[in-house]
């Protein structure tokens, strides 16, 4: 029996359950069975008895796991994507992972019949979405507009390995700078941007006797709190008014230098790419785009892609990720809703603290997460911090489907197995007692004792995920094999997960 042969036997108590590995790349059937609930509505086969519908889809979402060239992208994630376009009451965010997405991605909705329904947001366009304004548009306060920039700098940190263990204070120490701006510069104009923030930040007072000059006094940050001063305020912002007030005319003139210059360098390395190149063109100006549109139906992909655009592209796939996420928490869904998809590709380059909450919420709302990545190590080299190990955790718990492909670390083929889980097993065992005189041994006499014992192994070993799966290309016939792990619900095999094999086939 070959490995390939193995892969699929898994041992339960003292019996065996062979999990069937049928061809799924043309392979439908049952999908569009009717349905009044749409929920129920399939949207791919697994195999013969085994549907993967809409209600799978919105359980979180789908975590594809493999090595690169493991065909976790040509062939699982091909047939997914494809089932979710060709659903016609579906709208999503697509982020770029690489330069020939978008070609891909145009091909897909080509042959969905739905090429007018993907929009392009790039530097080559006229499409714009001014972020803060969203939010402020949205009802959004002074929290909010926060919450929005420093969850987009954690996606521009996330390469930094410099976190050491004081970085959650400065982090903390950042948002509450940016904060004290926002609700000045709210309450002083109605509005707030990126470049105010920074003009406001840089012409705030560095040392008590400069409040008293002239020059400070005719500068922008103190213009900014008379404004804001004289405005009618409601109590809680009279209060918060009288906070940051305090901050910037007494607490941040009287900061030890290095700390001061500490948080500015994180809140200043945030504001400058908000506010330099196309970032600040494309999502510092005006809105004709933005998640509403993705809500009605719509498909948007942020087509600037990291290993291009660096920094820009993080950033801007960030914000898009981020305020999605938000406005598919507000809205009151109903089963008719159309449901909202953020595929991220190389996932572990747009993950950041927000997403292990909106997976835990985003059920309800009709959304769903789709990562695509390499490793468990990826989530945890993206999410720093003493609290980030915990964060991707939490995120990888709530994903109500799992897909590996061949993986290429033992500790992400180790999480899988244990996905799975353990069953009692029987081992039988045997032994040759020793001779008890030269007679026994001269006639070839023995004494042979056998015995048996039961414990817990796991169902299937650690070293299955990361050899003997189909990785595709000609050797393979262009098949990868994928073992799916699902949460709660067994499949027709009664277990937990089946083998799979995808085509790379179009």
């Amino acid at each position: 029996m070959t490995v390939n042969d193995m892969i699929g036997i898994a041992v339960v108590g003292t019996g065996i359950v062979v999990a069937k590995v049928v061809d799924n790349w043309r392979r439908r059937p049952a999908i569009y069975r009717k349905t009044k609930e749409p929920l129920e509505k399939g949207l791919l086969s697994w195999t013969q008895n085994d549907v993967f519908a809409v209600r799978d889809l919105l359980d979180g979402g789908v975590a594809i796991t493999g090595r690169s060239g493991s065909g976790k992208t040509s062939s699982s994630g091909k047939d997914i994507s494809n089932a979710i376009i060709r659903h016609p009451k579906s709208g999503g965010l697509i982020l770029a992972a690489k330069h020939e997405d978008l070609d891909m991605w145009q091909v897909k909705f080509k042959k969905a019949g739905r090429s007018n329904d993907l929009i392009v947001f790039s530097p080559g366009n006229d499409r714009r979405f001014s972020l803060l304004g969203y939010v402020l548009g949205m009802g959004g306060q002074t929290r909010d507009v926060t919450k929005c920039i420093t969850v987009i700098g954690e996606t521009l940190k996330s390469g930094d390995s410099k976190g050491g263990e004081g970085a959650d204070f400065w982090e903390r120490e950042q948002e509450r700078m940016i904060y004290n701006a926002v609700e000045v510069l709210r309450l002083a104009t109605g509005t707030v941007s990126a470049p105010d923030i920074q003009k406001f930040i840089s012409t705030a007072p560095t040392s008590a006797a400069q409040i008293a000059t002239p020059q400070w006094q005719a500068g922008f940050c103190n213009q900014c709190l008379a404004s804001a001063f004289s405005k009618t305020k409601s109590p809680i912002e009279a209060h918060d008014y009288q906070l940051a007030t305090d901050y910037w005319l007494n607490e941040y003139p009287n900061m030890a230098d290095k700390t001061r210059s500490s948080i500015l360098v994180g809140v200043m390395g945030i504001l400058h790419v908000f506010n330099t190149g196309v970032v600040r063109e494309m999502v510092s100006t005006t809105t004709n785009v933005s998640p509403d549109d993705i809500l009605a139906g719509k498909w948007v992909i942020v087509n600037m892609s990291p290993a291009e655009w660096g920094d820009t592209g993080l950033f801007v796939a960030a914000g898009w990720k981020y305020l999605t996420e938000t406005a598919v928490l507000r809205r009151q869904a109903t089963a008719a809703s159309n449901i909202v998809t953020i595929w991220c590709d190389e996932a572990a380059q747009f993950v950041n603290s927000f997403d292990s909450h909106f997976i835990t919420q985003c059920r309800s709302h009709m959304g769903c997460l789709v990562f695509l990545t390499q490793s468990l190590h990826s989530y945890y080299g993206a999410l720093r911090g003493q609290t980030g190990r915990h964060q991707a955790d939490a995120l990888l718990t709530n994903f109500g489907t799992k897909i590996f492909h061949a993986v290429g670390d033992v500790q992400t083929a180790e999480w899988a197995a244990g996905l799975i889980g353990k069953s009692l097993q029987t081992f039988i065992g045997s032994s040759m007692s020793p001779m008890d005189s030269i007679g026994q041994e001269l006639t070839g006499g023995s004494k042979v004792t056998t015995s048996t014992s039961e414990h817990f192994e796991a169902i299937l070993q650690s070293n299955v995920f990361m050899n003997g799966l189909k990785t595709g290309g000609n050797e393979n016939g262009l098949l990868c094999d994928a073992i799916v792990i699902r949460s709660g619900k067994p499949f027709s095999n009664g277990q937990n997960w089946l083998l799979c094999t995808f085509s790379q086939k179009d």
